[in-house]
């Protein structure tokens, strides 16, 4: 074939590697020399999947299909190394692996059901049950802001996803009918929507902000505090977010996350694709929906 074709990002594969999978080209260099990140290689020391190949010895082949869920999310790759990646990187496999060394059985695991996954799914359950079908939305038509507040608030104690000083602050935050009612809104209406929609989730955003900052305390305006409640709405279509485990997960798979504790559309929606790329690779293992996947990140983020 004619190498001169493969440009960087030119997705590659070693015929005599089929175990190492697609392959991205990083840099092409004089000589006939191409730099490839590997996806499934797995790695023992920072950096094994690159390998700097010269074309002429090694037939590398221009994969038909010029488009892979990560090798499109990779971080940037500057003197010799991506960026923000200090240990190994797991191949889905390691993964994949490295969950049901934690929980056995992966997601049909009878423990893993009853101790990790049922807690957020009572909630999910009591949500359906308190505020589905729009009855919270209806609750602030009628000007019931209280009982719709204190749903919220029970729901939360029953998932469990917050620290007490955060459940505290956020309960603290709610007390105030004038700040809580916009807040509730635009929750209702982000939940009830189902699909992330950046107008929608902007406005849950701004709430939040304000509500901090009229509350005096930081540990409102967090991811925690903004995505606890979509998560057990919509496990679905919404995941709950703790920045630093989030980010472990992305540099352990090396992808380009660029988490950042302000609180933003963009960087959600980032979030998300990780979030439905686990999701895609995990479904025929028996993963339902992203509570699933949170616990898939976690273990990740730990490993």
């Amino acid at each position: 074939m004619d190498h001169s074709k493969i440009e960087v990002g030119t997705i590659v594969l070693h015929p005599a590697r089929p175990g190492w999978g697609p392959g991205k080209a990083l840099i092409v260099g004089g000589g006939g020399q191409v730099t490839v990140y590997f996806r499934d290689i797995e790695e023992n020391m920072t950096g094994d999947a690159v390998k700097t190949l010269a074309t002429h010895v090694v037939g590398l082949e221009i994969a038909e299909e010029q488009s892979d869920s990560m090798l499109d999310s990779l971080p940037p790759f500057t003197k010799g190394r991506f960026e923000g990646v200090r240990k190994p990187r797991l191949s889905m496999d390691q993964a994949v692996q490295a969950f049901i060394d934690v929980h056995p059985g992966a997601f049909e695991g009878p423990v893993y059901i009853e101790k990790t996954r049922e807690p957020i799914l009572a909630a999910h359950r009591l949500w359906a049950e308190l505020l589905g079908d729009e009855r919270g939305s209806g609750m602030l038509d009628r000007g019931e802001i209280d009982t719709a507040r204190r749903a919220v608030l029970k729901i939360g104690d029953k998932a469990g996803l917050l620290t007490s000083v955060e459940g505290g602050v956020f309960a603290g935050a709610l007390d105030d009918p004038d700040s809580a009612e916009p807040l509730l809104r635009a929750l209702f209406d982000v939940v009830d929507h189902g699909v992330p929609d950046q107008e929608r989730f902007q406005r849950l955003i701004e709430t939040v902000v304000t509500l901090g900052e009229q509350d005096g305390e930081s540990q409102v305006s967090t991811w925690p505090v903004l995505t606890q409640m979509p998560f057990i709405g919509s496990p679905g279509h919404h995941l709950y977010v703790r920045p630093a485990i989030l980010q472990k997960c992305a540099s352990r798979l090396n992808f380009d996350l660029r988490c950042t504790a302000g609180l933003d559309w963009w960087t959600y929606k980032r979030m998300l694709r990780m979030g439905k790329i686990l999701f895609d690779r995990l479904e025929p293992l028996g993963a339902k929906d992203l509570i699933d996947v949170h616990s898939m990140i976690r273990v990740i983020a730990a490993a």
